[in-house]
């Protein structure tokens, strides 16, 4: 709950200024070393509460809009001049946000996969800070929302979409335009404003329906823990715009501009030292496809033992009599037909342990509370992306001379334990895990 909120906060300070919120969320989940990307998912749920903001803090301009535009459409009224400005401009945003409704229906796959890579994010951060300065120092300011035309609103809808690369940033690609097309600040960043409501709405409305209705779906957060980071948002956003109207009036945008070239290359200089990765390109990795899986029938029958022994010659099984405890979740493994094996050296009383068991995702779900107050952390391993995995480790002797982790995950209904002294990372045991999972 508590990086939910944070990156409520984390929405709401930077969706409105032209640093890219759908970036910042990316980049600080890398920072914070969270297994899973938060998502383009996430991202657009909580982009409601942003533009829930904007509905309010322009509530007045958007009723008159709104009224003007259904009484001049709709019911073929005649308007005064300044009622068909707003009905105008009704027409305006429509027509500008029709290029990023195309472009992301038929991008969806690639703005959730290729587009959260942080080298990709890095190189746009840097690239559109260099042309939103080009624009705010060289563009003109002769024009006000009254000049807009039906061609400048599809170059704003054109710039607009271009958001949807993470990095960009919807606020910074339309000023950028608006700038370009000779447009004040403060005009280019009302438009902005206005024409972002459909699209975020739109997108946030969508993936909140998928959110609700796909089990399948990789959710890194609840949906509770999204409502409360939407709202946070919504508070932070609307505080935010107040800010940047009355900034804008008598500053630049180089401030943003210098911070967005200062972050991209910080990124860069992070991912080519190996400080943090691109884990993003887990997400395109096919994950493993449903066949026939049953629990291993005994335990010499599985290919554990034999990955093992790559690494730890002298490992062999250990035959060991399992009385467990009631209710503990060996005792569950072996009640509802599972199995439960150990591996290593049973005079060093080092090795690990694989448990079995198929059908247990409601078991899995319910003590999946427990597990995270033990100290777990959920995470992805890599080419079993339909996992839900949770991963711990910690010392096992005094002296720390082993290390210990446990890792515990779900594929395709099946819940699988690993328990090892052997390696200091799940990373050492990425074939143990492959094995334990092809015996099935």
């Amino acid at each position: 709950m508590v990086e939910a909120i944070f990156f409520g906060i984390l929405q709401g300070l930077t969706e409105f200024i032209p640093i890219s919120s759908t970036a910042h969320i990316r980049i600080f989940a890398e920072f914070f070393g969270m297994a899973e990307d938060p998502g383009a998912m996430f991202t657009a749920i909580m982009q409601i509460g942003t533009e829930l903001a904007v509905l309010i803090y322009f509530r007045k301009d958007i009723a008159r809009i709104i009224t003007a535009w259904v009484r001049k459409a709709i019911l073929r009224r005649d308007l005064q001049i300044e009622e068909a400005a707003d009905a105008r401009m009704g027409w305006l945003i429509i027509v500008g946000s029709l290029p990023i409704v195309v472009l992301g229906y038929l991008g969806q796959d690639a703005i959730t996969t290729n587009f959260r890579s942080l080298w990709l994010i890095a190189s746009v951060l840097i690239i559109f800070g260099v042309i939103l300065g080009i624009a705010d120092r060289y563009g003109k300011s002769d024009k006000n929302l009254k000049d807009l035309s039906v061609s400048h609103g599809i170059l704003y809808g054109l710039a607009q979409a271009l958001a949807l690369v993470p990095g960009v940033s919807r606020s910074g690609a339309t000023i950028a335009m608006g700038r370009l097309l000779g447009y004040n600040r403060e005009a280019a960043l009302r438009y902005s404003f206005l024409l972002a409501i459909p699209a975020v709405f739109g997108s946030g409305l969508y993936q909140l329906k998928k959110a609700i209705s796909d089990d399948s779906a990789v959710k890194v957060f609840s949906l509770t823990e999204i409502l409360v980071a939407t709202i946070v948002a919504f508070i932070i956003g609307y505080l935010v715009i107040a800010w940047l109207l009355k900034f804008v009036t008598t500053k630049s945008f180089m401030p943003f501009i210098v911070y967005r070239i200062s972050l991209g290359a910080l990124v860069m200089a992070l991912l080519a030292t190996g400080v943090i990765k691109d884990s993003a390109k887990a997400e395109v990795v096919a994950p493993v496809k449903p066949i026939s899986y049953s629990v291993p029938k005994d335990c010499i029958a599985t290919d554990v033992l034999a990955a093992l022994q790559k690494d730890v010659r002298q490992a062999q099984f250990i035959d060991t009599p399992w009385e467990p405890a009631p209710g503990t979740e060996l005792a569950d493994f072996l009640n509802n037909g599972g199995i439960a094996c150990s591996y290593g050296m049973q005079s060093a009383e080092v090795g690990i342990t694989v448990d079995w068991v198929a059908n247990e995702s409601t078991l899995f779900g319910n003590r999946t509370p427990g597990w995270i107050s033990e100290g777990y952390q959920k995470i992805d391993i890599p080419n079993l992306m339909e996992t839900e995995a949770y991963f711990f480790q910690k010392d096992q002797s005094p002296t720390n001379e082993f290390h210990q982790y446990h890792v515990k995950f779900l594929i395709n209904g099946f819940w699988i334990n690993v328990s090892s002294t052997f390696g200091k990372t799940i990373e050492d045991g990425a074939g143990w895990i492959q094995a334990a999972v092809d015996s099935l």
